[in-house]
């Protein structure tokens, strides 16, 4: 399992999609939102993803160079269209409106639509978060990538649609949750296929709607189908899913679930809000940070350290992983290697050491 250090993994990823005709602002775009990812231990949602990407290029699903273009707009809201670039590049944009009209009008709501897989939508909240504001994202594949069974159901039927929400912390890194609403992602299960691991039961089902812990079986002709989260309330995931399709998805435009499923073209649904508008700042945070020490001061139930709230194991795995860096699965890099010789571009010389210094990690700004 090769470590790479996350200047290496940006630099080279870079090269390969601007190799591919990718635009060097898109491309440094996506890349850092990839590396970004495996930084906060979200592996699956990483540059794993740089054979797809650059395979959707090559196939031509994702045009190159385009920018979101403005649909409706009011004061305090806008529907974008992505003309199906990038999602990590419209989708930023989209939040960044969002962030100017919530400043404007206390609670501003953008939704964007017909562009491309958009990543980690945590990426979108936190960068509400990171401007003071709260965060809300929904996303839908606006119809496409159903892989996840309703609750009591086999077949698929919904994309994983997540959810992510973000709180602005005056301490430092913002609180932030970032869930899909089926148990998992999709690109967790394929993160397991390709390290020739079984998948944690409760996971995903087979083709006749059994439990099992094969990857294969979800990958297989046919295939099996991601579950809700909840388990015996899987109900409750399977509602979450169902109300994120219509209002990331119909809000939007981008389009719901239905039988003559499309190529998933995701749809976003991304709210800002001011907190001075409804209450001081410092009122605000020194709520938020009661509420953290209240929560934490509980024992720790048997088998369990430390309690975490959303979003600091990814903070705390990110700075270890600056430092020692990136460990990915042999699969998983020889397939960007192999990408990479697809469009004439040699593996990096060196893996790179433990980054030195602080840099800047952040979320990519458009």
């Amino acid at each position: 399992m090769p470590r790479v250090s996350v200047d290496v993994l940006e630099r080279f990823g870079t090269t390969l999609l601007k190799a591919a005709q990718v635009p060097s602002r898109d491309a440094e775009i996506v890349v850092r939102h990839l590396v970004h990812a495996n930084l906060a231990g979200h592996d699956s949602h990483g540059v794993l993803r740089l054979p797809q990407y650059l395979d959707a290029v090559q196939r031509g699903h994702v045009r190159l160079g385009v920018r979101p273009r403005l649909l409706r707009e009011g004061a305090a809201t806008a529907n974008l269209d992505g003309q199906r670039g990038f999602g990590q590049v419209a989708a930023a944009e989209a939040m960044a409106v969002a962030i100017r009209k919530s400043r404007e009008t206390g609670v501003a709501v953008v939704t964007l639509r017909n562009c491309y897989h958009s990543g980690r939508i945590g990426s979108y909240s936190c960068q509400a978060a990171e401007a003071g504001l709260v965060g809300i994202v929904m996303v839908n594949a606006g119809g496409g990538g159903q892989s996840v069974a309703p609750f009591g159901g086999i077949e698929r039927r919904l994309a994983t649609n997540p959810l992510s929400i973000a709180i602005p912390s005056r301490t430092g890194a913002p609180l932030f949750l970032d869930i899909a609403t089926s148990v998992a992602p999709e690109g967790k299960v394929r993160d397991y296929f390709q390290r020739g691991k079984p998948v944690p039961e409760g996971w995903i089902s087979d083709s006749f709607g059994r439990a099992t812990t094969d990857p294969r079986a979800f990958y297989a002709k046919p295939g099996g189908a991601l579950l809700p989260f909840g388990g015996a309330v899987g109900y409750k995931g399977f509602g979450l899913a169902v109300m994120i399709d219509i209002i990331a998805g119909a809000l939007s435009g981008a389009g719901t679930c239905r039988a003559d499923a499309p190529e998933p073209s995701d749809g976003l649904f991304m709210l800002a809000l001011e907190v001075e508008r409804f209450v001081p700042r410092a009122d605000f945070d020194c709520q938020v940070e009661q509420l953290i020490a209240h929560v934490k001061s509980s024992r720790p139930a048997p088998g369990f350290t430390e309690i975490f709230f959303p979003g600091e194991l990814e903070h705390r795995e990110q700075k270890r992983r600056l430092e020692v860096g990136v460990d990915i699965d042999k699969t998983t890099w020889e397939l960007i290697l192999e990408a990479g010789r697809k469009v004439g571009v040699s593996p990096p010389n060196d893996l790179g050491v433990a980054r030195q210094g602080s840099g800047d990690h952040s979320n990519p700004k458009p």
